[in-house]
């Protein structure tokens, strides 16, 4: 790695900040209007955008324990994630991002220099 990801939070920070006011202004139709992703909703974005933070905690953890854990528990599992959390009201698409960016930026002040270039594992 070439650069200190550390020195990319602030960026990260400024984005999440970004999506979170987005969000804040969705409605119902919002949510359920179509992205620009072929048979995705605004719903499976906002869902699939939570569930790879959560996935990303998941490598780092193991980046910074050592152990294997995947980013998803398989492919199956994370498309089924994403379709059963789509569509979810506008308050609950906001809560889980909220939540799963705060355990993200928790995940990633855990981390520890030495931890940062370390072999991954994306799925199973």
């Amino acid at each position: 790695m070439t650069t200190d990801p550390l020195l990319l939070t602030g960026e990260v920070d400024d984005a999440t900040a970004r999506l979170l006011r987005t969000v804040t202004a969705f409605d119902a139709a919002d949510v359920a209007a179509a992205s620009l992703l072929p048979g995705w909703t605004r719903g499976h974005v906002l869902t699939h955008l939570a569930r790879n933070a959560d996935g990303f905690v998941n490598l780092l953890t193991a980046a910074r324990t050592g152990e294997r854990i995947p980013m998803y528990a398989s492919a199956a599992a994370r498309a089924a994630d994403i379709e059963a959390g789509a569509a979810r009201p506008p308050a609950a698409q906001l809560d889980d991002l909220r939540r799963t960016a705060d355990r993200f930026a928790e995940a990633v002040a855990a981390m520890p220099a030495e931890a940062w270039p370390c072999l991954l594992y994306t799925s199973d």
